[in-house]
């Protein structure tokens, strides 16, 4: 075997050993769903940061373990603190 094919070959099964790990959190991920929630305060940066770190909240207070980060989803001027955001998450339930 010359060194340019053993190179490829080790190559090849490192980046087949890569892939396993990935390919069994993806198999091994049971149960998925999004989380959503409303958040208001007197500004609208406020009401975005209690809407995204509330759908976390909700999330993991359920068991799950949050995938990525909350995404906005809207922002309206309304309610009694005069800002009213909404934002999701995206969580899963991972075996121990």
């Amino acid at each position: 075997m010359s060194i340019s094919l053993k190179s490829r070959v080790l190559a090849t099964a490192v980046g087949l050993a890569a892939l396993v790990p990935s390919a069994s959190f993806a198999a091994d991920a049971k149960d998925c769903r999004h989380f959503r929630a409303v958040g208001s305060g007197i500004t609208t940066s406020l009401a975005t940061l209690m809407a995204t770190q509330g759908a976390i909240n909700l999330a993991e207070n359920r068991g799950y373990t949050v995938q990525g980060e909350a995404k906005l989803v809207s922002c309206t001027s309304a309610g009694t603190f005069g800002n009213e955001c909404a934002a999701t998450s995206y969580g899963c339930k991972l075996p121990h």
